[in-house]
């Protein structure tokens, strides 16, 4: 589709996992300042926040590009930290967008039974319950918990 893709996470152990799922780029959050980074790369066009924290998609808008779009399918128990004029400079947008909606997930179920897109997923013995919560919760879940009842 001519897009270059660059994926955002925290720390450098998690860019072999996103270049080998298609990423250009990658930007490690926590090394400098996100946006001045996007910005080198030419500004986004749209970034797709699917994180829990308003702090981390705030540091997205700047690197926003004339018409970008940040669009919000992870839910921040926080505002979001947004002047007037970050949205001015460059025709910038910010959307929000909750999945669950059945034609989203019919088109979702289409395009995985096409392409072949499976989810991965963690596989965790039902008496590990504890254990899976606290790494859901503490954000070092990887993919899906799975809780399961046999090994």
């Amino acid at each position: 589709m001519g897009f270059r893709t660059v994926a955002i996470a925290r720390g450098q152990e998690k860019e072999p996992l996103a270049r080998k799922l298609g990423a250009d780029h990658y930007i490690d959050g926590t090394d400098g300042d996100v946006a001045k980074q996007l910005q080198a790369l030419g500004g986004a066009k749209v970034v797709l926040a699917t994180v829990t924290d308003a702090g981390t998609m705030s540091a997205t808008i700047d690197g926003l590009g004339r018409r970008g779009e940040l669009v919000i399918v992870g839910v921040a128990g926080e505002p979001l930290k947004v002047g007037g004029r970050q949205l001015l400079n460059g025709d910038r947008k910010i959307y929000a967008h909750s999945s669950g909606a059945a034609l989203d997930t019919r088109d979702t179920l289409r395009f995985a039974a096409r392409t072949g897109v499976r989810a991965w997923t963690e596989v965790v013995p039902l008496e590990d319950t504890a254990t899976a919560l606290e790494k859901m919760t503490s954000g070092k879940a990887r993919f899906r918990m799975v809780l399961t009842t046999s090994r």
